[in-house]
């Protein structure tokens, strides 16, 4: 995993907490939220959520998929520093499963967009060019890994 740099993650963290906290049902909300401005820029992921058998179904395993989705940030964000090992295994793990769930390495992008903006809900305002910057550099590092495993 490529090495971030300790004021990007600390960017990341005080954004993160400042939108975390700014809402109250934040753990509930945000996934969804990420979830759907990336069907907004990815139509094609609504099918590894099951879209494709039904909107019902479809929105049920993004409500699932969407309540865990804060409390892996939070887990990936608190592992974040100087021992990459740790969670290098955890980013492993994240990649194998998507994979068994058919997402393609193409979405990532997206979803890092989608992060950003849901993100920006939250804080109430855009992230500065600085924050930006910080995000698509800590998600890429991420994201990266996810990848390099769905692709083995």
């Amino acid at each position: 995993m490529k090495e971030v740099g300790y004021e990007q993650i600390a960017t990341v963290l005080e954004t993160w907490d400042a939108a975390r906290f700014g809402s109250k049902d934040f753990d509930n909300e945000f996934g969804m939220v990420a979830l759907e401005r990336l069907f907004e820029l990815q139509p094609r992921a609504k099918k590894v959520f099951g879209y494709d058998q039904g909107e019902e179904v479809g929105k049920s395993h993004a409500n699932v998929h969407a309540s865990a989705f804060a409390g892996l940030f939070d887990s990936i964000f608190q592992m974040l520093g100087p021992d990459l090992e740790f969670i290098q295994d955890i980013l492993r793990q994240v990649g194998r499963r998507h994979k068994s769930m058919g997402v393609s390495p193409s979405f990532f992008p997206y979803m890092g967009q989608a992060v950003i903006h849901a993100v920006e809900k939250y804080l109430g305002k855009p992230l500065t060019a600085e924050q930006r910057a910080a995000w698509e550099e800590v998600y890429d590092s991420i994201s990266n890994e996810i990848v390099k495993n769905i692709l083995q």
